[in-house]
């Protein structure tokens, strides 16, 4: 446990709780939308493999009427029947497919805003947490720091750089830059040891799962809302039909 305080340990830990189980709703709610996305997905490549059949049924069935004279057999009506139905099947799989997609696009948009929303509670739970590690370490940095504010005050300006480093400009070609020279304090930190992440640190360092930008986030907000409002009616004619 890197923070001593007990009060602030527990107002952390209260926090990063509260997080937890919504980051758990959210990778809950992120399934159900990739397994709808999913379905849609299916459901176009059942449509295209029923237009397959029936394309060749169609061919089946001109066969078979080749080979009949006057009145379609129960055959060549057999096949008729399949191959309209197949196409009927796959209109309606489609429209169903269609639904789904637009399903999935406004599910991804209400998940994109609670990811952006997730990722800016845990950056500010983030910066409370080494905060909190940070107001610690200060309280027992104590007795150094008058040593340091008084050697910042009136040490040697090598004295100084000798700690916390320099800047020295360099040439590149024809360029000047400046290079930021470490200082032993910096050295020291480099190579010390690092401890381990407690286990508030560990659950805050999670990555959040990844999820595509929507579409509609592609537009500025007047033609985002055109763009929802068009794709909203679509959507209603799509289940109303």
């Amino acid at each position: 446990m890197h923070i001593q305080n007990p009060n602030t340990q527990e107002t952390v830990a209260f926090a990063v709780a509260g997080l937890t189980e919504r980051l758990t709703a959210f990778e809950q709610d992120l399934n159900a939308w990739q397994t709808l996305a999913d379905n849609a997905a299916r459901r176009v490549q059942t449509a295209e493999a029923l237009r397959n059949e029936a394309e060749q049924t169609r061919k089946d069935c001109r066969q078979a009427m080749r080979t009949t004279l006057g009145i379609p057999t129960k055959a060549v009506r057999e096949l008729k029947s399949k191959e309209m139905a197949n196409l009927e099947l796959a209109e309606e799989t489609l429209k169903i497919a269609e639904e789904e997609k637009i399903q999935a696009e406004m599910q991804q948009e209400t998940l994109f805003e609670q990811r952006q929303a997730l990722v800016k509670e845990r950056d500010a739970l983030h910066r409370q947490y080494w905060d909190a590690v940070l107001d610690d370490q200060i309280a027992q940095w104590g007795q150094q720091l008058p040593v340091l504010a008084l050697l910042l005050e009136q040490a040697p300006k090598a004295c100084i750089e000798r700690l916390f480093g320099r800047a020295e400009l360099r040439r590149n070609q024809d360029e000047l830059y400046a290079a930021q020279q470490p200082g032993e304090l910096q050295q020291a930190l480099q190579t010390a040891p690092q401890a381990e992440p407690d286990a508030l640190l560990a659950l805050l360092s999670q990555p959040l799962p990844p999820l595509a930008t929507p579409a509609s986030q592609h537009h500025n907000p007047i033609a985002r809302m055109r763009y929802q409002a068009e794709r909203d009616a679509q959507y209603q004619t799509l289940i109303n039909r």
